[in-house]
This record gives C-alpha cells, sequence and structure tokens, in this order.
C-alpha cells in the first residue's frame, strides 16, 4: 500500500493507495500513530484509490477514531472508493465513521464550517471495484449429483453461520425443498475476503435450524438457515474465527 500524506493547516489528509491488511498494517499504523503522538489529531481519509481492506486494518481504523475523538480531534472519511463503502455497510460499521463525497467538504467540516479552497492532490482514477453482500454455494453433502444452490451469509459465528436463501420462483419448484431442513448436513463454499482475501472456504455443515419468512420486497418464502461447521480445516476455523472476534473488538471498541 502508498499512502501519501498533504496537510491544509491543521487538518492532515491521508492518501490511501492499493491494499491495507494484515502484511502492511504495522508498518503504516505505527507511522500514523507517530503524527497522532506528535498531536496531528484531525485527520481526512482520502479512500478512493483504497481497493481492500480487511478485518484487522479496520480494527485499527475504528480504534485510531475513537482514539483522536478523546484527544479532542476527529477522523473523518473522504470520497471512499464503492468498494471501501460496501464493506462499511457490509460489516455494520457505515454509522461509525463521519463520511463526505470530497477531501475538501471533509476538511471543512473540521474547520466547523470555514471556508475552504481546492486542495491539490494527485489525481487518479476513481476504483470502482465492488463487492457486494458475500454469496455462499450450498448443496447436499452426500449428494454431488444435487446442483449448488445460492444463498447469502447474513452472519459469522465461531462454530458456523447463518445464511439466507430465496428460491426463484420463475425456475419452477423450489430445488431445495427436499434437503434443506434442521438435521441435513449440507457442502458450503464461500469467500470472506476480510478473513482471507481471493480464498475460498470449503466445508462440510450440518443445519441446526432453518427459519422460514416473507422476503422484504415480495410475497414468497424466505429461508434464514442456521448452520454448524462439521468437517472443516483447521486453518479455515482459524480464520473464520479470528474474523468473528474482530467484530466482536470492533462492537466492543464502539460502545466503549
Amino acid at each position: 500500500m502508498k499512502l501519501e500524506k498533504h496537510r491544509y493547516e491543521d487538518v492532515v489528509i491521508l492518501k490511501f493507495t492499493g491494499e491495507f491488511d494484515s502484511f502492511n498494517l504495522p508498518a503504516f499504523s505505527e507511522r500514523i500513530d507517530r503524527m497522532i503522538a506528535q498531536g496531528d489529531v484531525l485527520l481526512v481519509l482520502d479512500l478512493h484509490l483504497l481497493k481492500f481492506i480487511n478485518s484487522a486494518a479496520l480494527g485499527y481504523l475504528i480504534k485510531t477514531h475513537k482514539g483522536v475523538k478523546a484527544a479532542g480531534g476527529d477522523l473523518v472519511l473522504a470520497r471512499p472508493s464503492k468498494f471501501v463503502k460496501r464493506t462499511l455497510v457490509t460489516l455494520g460499521l457505515d454509522g461509525v465513521f463521519t463520511i463526505f463525497d470530497s477531501v475538501e467538504n471533509a476538511v471543512r467540516h473540521l474547520h466547523q464550517g470555514g471556508d475552504v479552497g481546492e486542495i491539490a492532490l494527485e489525481g487518479g482514477e476513481y476504483d470502482e471495484a465492488l463487492t457486494g453482500s458475500v454469496p455462499i454455494l450450498f448443496r447436499p453433502a452426500a449428494n454431488n449429483e444435487v446442483p449448488n444452490q445460492v444463498g447469502r451469509i447474513v452472519t459469522l459465528y465461531e462454530d458456523g453461520l447463518l445464511f439466507r436463501y430465496e428460491p426463484d420462483h420463475e425456475k419452477g419448484a423450489d430445488p431445495v425443498e427436499g434437503f434443506l431442513k434442521a438435521g441435513a448436513s449440507l457442502k458450503l463454499k464461500f469467500r470472506q475476503p476480510f478473513a482471507i482475501k481471493e480464498y475460498y472456504f470449503e466445508m462440510t455443515a450440518d443445519v441446526v435450524e432453518v427459519t422460514r419468512m416473507l422476503s422484504d420486497d415480495e410475497n414468497q418464502a424466505v429461508s434464514a438457515v442456521r448452520v454448524r461447521y462439521n468437517e472443516i480445516k483447521d486453518e479455515d476455523r482459524k480464520h473464520l474465527a479470528q474474523f468473528v472476534r474482530d467484530q466482536e473488538a470492533w462492537k466492543a471498541e464502539i460502545r466503549g
């Protein structure tokens, strides 16, 4: 990742380019912490070129946001990429940070409405990478002939997950009618880029509970399916559990 520092009077603008993850977090967090320790507590994070951020880096930004506010400052986000915006929404963090559509508006906010001229920053193309809600493929563990069905992950737990499944009635009968029920064993495949980037988790899991409900926007059945991991690689279990703990740490930091 590349981190550029710009200054507008007492406001520091940090322009992130590339990927912010566990690999480069120690070096960049040390640099940012040093600036804050020297009295720079009004921070604008310019994120339009940030292509990826993982759970550890997000946790650091949440902690830093809380720390500068306690020191009488503030940390705000400017022109986040679609990836960053969707990430914050997907992980329930969109209400934590104040977000602005331009660096100038972010600086104006920190100056409590004072006039701010155009701020000279090196240009760059906007990152249009988009990560939606995480899809999950599932089918019966003991029947390879049944095609994969697609759900959407709602919540991850240390021992399993909750996903949402909505059948496409235009394609005819619901293909999961015979096997998506409590006690069934499923084969799952999904990505969780905030745990491991560009990696597919694959495991079997046992269905704990299936709750039927109506769709928010259509009068059709939707299933909320809670599963518990069964056969899963030790490393995969460790990474997913760490991601869940990171989320809990965010919540504790926000509440505190």
